[in-house]
């Protein structure tokens, strides 16, 4: 598959209260879009579990379709005209479990070849999960279109895990325990069947692995990256009940245990598994699954509530403080009054 580049806004496992600051930004050298550096880094031989790729066959079409309003997505109101107008969440989350696909990795993918999970524009839309994009360069217009790309993600994974699950490599000769060198270049030994599908459909480390070096592409790591950043942002459940709490602050419904630091009186409130938010404390909890803490603003000169949308200093351009406490990129801010997480709390320009 064609490798795609994306902004990577916020990595799994950051530090409470740390993040990229607004400032900081590294340019792609091979595509000329804005990568951050990496503050999580996987074992490319180990980049994501058999069961990340093929679990969550619990997740609902409301679930996804609540992931990608919290997240300002383009895709939160798409509805696909090829595909009797379905919505972008049910065609992600039927197509994924049809072939038996995790819907959340069907997320990370998206995002690591598109950016759609959290541009509130159409851009790529075509080439969502850039399936039928070689590297050679050009897509197939056999798969152009939404509904199509998502369908032939989930195809061309199946097929390759069909392929290893019989004891046999993938159609480009990944395999579990065999060692092979990536277009990186990196020579590496996938521990395990999703790993091997990964580097099948983008032969790529990327910058986000622990031993291959390379810092100016995404990647097959960057999907690894993403996938445990949703994985921690949006309670999907186990298969049970699933329950959520609406946040005002977040302007979006949150999973049992995520925390919110409220913007009316900085108090921080975390999800029960009644629907409810807990009475609060003037602290963060310790217990929380993901959290929206204000963000530290040092174009202000101090900390301001989630969603807030603020021009920087540093560089002229926008950015509104999204989860963990992380700034992200928010070009549109200043005539739409959104941003990658929602309508902006409040804009500040220079």
């Amino acid at each position: 598959m064609k490798l795609r580049y994306t902004l990577l806004l916020l990595p799994a496992l950051l530090a409470v209260g740390c993040g990229p600051s607004e400032d900081e930004a590294v340019v792609d050298e091979l595509t000329g879009q804005v990568l951050e550096p990496a503050t999580t880094e996987y074992d490319m031989h180990r980049l994501l579990e058999d069961t990340d790729i093929t679990g969550g066959q619990w997740i609902t079409v409301a679930q996804v379709q609540a992931f990608l309003q919290q997240k300002g997505s383009y895709l939160a109101t798409y509805k696909d005209p090829a595909w009797n107008n379905k919505t972008a969440a049910t065609l992600i989350v039927e197509q994924s479990k049809l072939q038996t696909i995790n819907p959340l990795y069907m997320l990370a993918r998206i995002q690591t070849e598109s950016s759609l999970i959290t541009s509130g524009t159409s851009t790529n839309l075509a080439k969502a999960t850039g399936c039928g994009c070689p590297d050679s360069g050009g897509c197939s217009t056999s798969y152009a279109g939404f509904g199509k790309q998502i369908e032939c993600s989930a195809k061309k994974l199946r097929g390759y895990l069909v392929d290893l699950d019989a004891g046999r490599a993938t159609i480009s000769g990944w395999k579990p325990g065999v060692l092979k060198s990536t277009s990186d270049p990196c020579s590496v030994k996938p521990v395990n069947k999703a790993t091997a599908a990964l580097y099948t459909y983008t032969p790529w480390v990327g910058a986000y692995a622990i031993q291959c070096g390379r810092t100016d592409i995404g990647g097959s790591s960057l999907v690894a990256v993403k996938y445990n950043q949703f994985k921690g942002e949006y309670n999907w459940g186990t298969g049970g009940s699933t329950v959520t709490c609406y946040s005002g602050t977040v302007e979006a419904n949150v999973g049992v245990g995520v925390c919110v630091q409220s913007s009316s009186d900085a108090i921080w409130r975390q999800c029960q598994a009644d629907g409810t938010f807990t009475a609060g404390t003037t602290t963060k909890p310790t217990n929380c699954t993901a959290s929206w803490p204000y963000c530290s603003s040092a174009t202000l000169g101090r900390s301001v509530p989630a969603r807030t949308c603020v021009q920087s200093s540093g560089d002229s351009q926008w950015h509104q403080c999204g989860a963990e406490g992380a700034w992200q990129s928010a070009p549109t801010a200043p005539t739409s009054g959104t941003g990658p997480v929602g309508t902006c709390y409040a804009t500040y320009a220079l």
